[in-house]
């Protein structure tokens, strides 16, 4: 055999290796994928019941409260009510704390995960997310009387936060040698824990700083620092690929028409900033 031929036999052998591993690989993914239901995706089980099931958390204004008469409101059950209409199906809220977003969508008691969701490494290995449809600033806020100007400064004192959360993500990492940190279980309790000064300060988002600030004006919380900005969106159990293609394009859709901006306008009070592309 010419040295050429040779050359291009094993190089058409590689790139066979290469393709079997691939398709190995591939096979094997779809294989840990979750089978869908009676054979059909998820998307078309939507469709077919007329009803999609999307979490909703009450406790952390301005994405999710309950209203004077009890209902749910705010800016993710707005998104949500958006999705479902979109569909041209009925929504289904299923109401959850923080710590429950992600365990109720892959237990199967959820569609879709739409409550203020950052969209993080970590969450990332256990759902899929479509495109940010929002964002969050994470400050520190606390009493006027605390003196905190940066993350030095929780040295020595109690800082409050809401378990799997982003804050709980992002501010240990950054507290200095000293500063104890204090979980709580939903935002309610953590913000409780600061107006009545069980804790120094406390991490959350600067909507729920703002809420608890206006609601609490003898408190006087003020935004000590800003810890991060992240994007929040919306997330579907692994495998769930048509559900998923769809909310890409129905972010894009609403992205455009301007409902998203809209939305967080009416229930934020500041615009919406430009959001990434994913």
């Amino acid at each position: 055999m010419k040295r050429r031929e040779m050359l291009g036999a094993a190089v058409t052998g590689a790139a066979g290796l290469a393709a079997v591993a691939a398709m190995t690989q591939a096979k094997e993914a779809i294989a840990q994928a979750p089978a869908p239901a009676a054979g059909t995706g998820t998307l078309d089980r939507i469709i077919k019941d007329k009803k999609i099931r999307v979490t909703a958390e009450v406790t952390s204004p301005p994405f999710g409260i309950l209203d004077k008469n009890n209902q749910p409101d705010g800016s993710e059950i707005a998104t949500a009510r958006q999705l479902a209409k979109d569909l041209g199906v009925e929504l289904e809220l299923v109401q959850v704390t923080a710590p429950q977003r992600i365990p109720a969508l892959l237990a199967g008691r959820a569609d879709v995960a739409i409550s203020s969701l950052s969209i993080t490494f970590d969450r990332a290995k256990t759902v899929m997310f479509a495109p940010p449809h929002g964002a969050l600033s994470i400050v520190i806020a606390g009493p006027k009387k605390v003196n905190i100007k940066g993350a030095a400064d929780m040295a020595g004192k109690k800082i409050g936060l809401t378990r799997a959360t982003l804050e709980e993500a992002t501010v240990p990492p950054m507290a200095p040698s000293g500063a104890q940190m204090v979980f709580f279980d939903d935002i309610a309790a953590t913000l409780q824990a600061l107006i009545s000064g069980q804790v120094d300060a406390a991490g959350m988002s600067a909507f729920a700083a703002k809420s608890l600030a206006d609601r609490n004006p003898r408190a006087e919380i003020e935004n000590k620092f800003t810890v991060r900005t992240a994007y929040y969106g919306a997330a579907v159990r692994p495998g769930d690929f048509d559900l998923l293609q769809f909310l890409r394009t129905w972010v894009f859709l609403n992205k455009h028409n301007g409902v998203f901006a809209d939305i967080y306008k009416k229930y934020t009070e500041v615009a919406l900033v430009d959001l990434p592309v994913m």
